[in-house]
């Protein structure tokens, strides 16, 4: 069906939380549950910045719903990180003060709407969408640079391959990984996750290509418009692509902030 209108923020958010229910599948040990108006996230891996709490209902006593969620996590050893929109969570991100939750970073909410009907392209890269045990292991392996947690990866991204309207997409130079992104569609909706190129092959356009390819397989899975929450890096390549920007997550935690 043909969607007439751009994204509503409902329907952005939305999004995301499917997402997330779908991160929340790819550990052996993650959980996705209820606790009264929150969605808790808990990654299976110890780690603060994955364990990510968002609102799904109407928030009538922000202070209870935040001390629940914290309670949720409590029992499981954990702390929280909670993504709130800028525009429609004011009242749980001012609990969350009283809470001693830390500011952590603002992460911008950007839509495009209408798809354009192509993308440029770039000329050194191969893309080609990731399913082979093979590629999902250069998948991986195009963070080797700056990160060393390649098998784990292997693992939740192995398991990311078998769901239904998730696509992981590879750019390879001279047969190497140098660039990478995942599609996830819900609703008409592509969101854009995961588009990671390390610091010796930036500024070359590599971002963009991988954005655009998994916004076209997202469109050919029925999307008709694609979002996605940026990065400081990220956020000028996105606006020229043509994303525009409707709100933003304000990311906020009990624990010590990623490095």
């Amino acid at each position: 069906m043909t969607r007439m209108t751009a994204p509503t923020p409902e329907q952005l958010h939305a999004n995301y939380v499917h997402a997330l229910h779908r991160i929340a599948r790819l550990g052996p040990e993650g959980e996705a549950e209820r606790v009264g108006p929150l969605l808790c996230i808990n990654a299976g891996i110890g780690v603060s910045k994955f364990n990510i709490a968002v609102v799904v209902d109407r928030v009538t006593d922000p202070r209870r719903a935040l001390r629940d969620a914290m309670d949720w996590y409590a029992i499981r050893g954990l702390n929280p990180r909670l993504d709130l929109r800028g525009k429609a969570d004011g009242p749980l991100l001012a609990a969350s003060m009283l809470e001693n939750f830390q500011f952590w970073w603002r992460e911008p909410v950007m839509v495009l709407h209408p798809l354009p009907a192509s993308f440029s392209g770039s000329q050194e890269l191969e893309i080609r969408e990731a399913r082979t045990p093979g590629d999902l292991d250069l998948y991986c392996r195009a963070d080797l640079e700056e990160y060393g947690d390649q098998e784990f990866q292997l693992a939740m991204v192995s398991m990311a391959a078998g769901m239904s309207g998730v696509s992981m997409h590879l750019g390879l130079r001279d047969g190497q990984p140098v660039a990478r992104s995942m599609g996830v569609v819900h609703a008409g909706l592509v969101g854009v996750h995961n588009v990671y190129v390390p610091p010796s092959s930036r500024r070359r356009g590599y971002g963009a290509a991988l954005t655009a390819a998994a916004i076209d397989s997202g469109r050919a899975m029925g999307a008709t418009a694609a979002c996605l929450q940026a990065t400081e890096l990220g956020f000028p390549v996105y606006q020229k692509m043509g994303f525009r920007r409707v709100d933003d997550y304000v990311v906020v935690g009990r624990d010590e902030p990623p490095t």
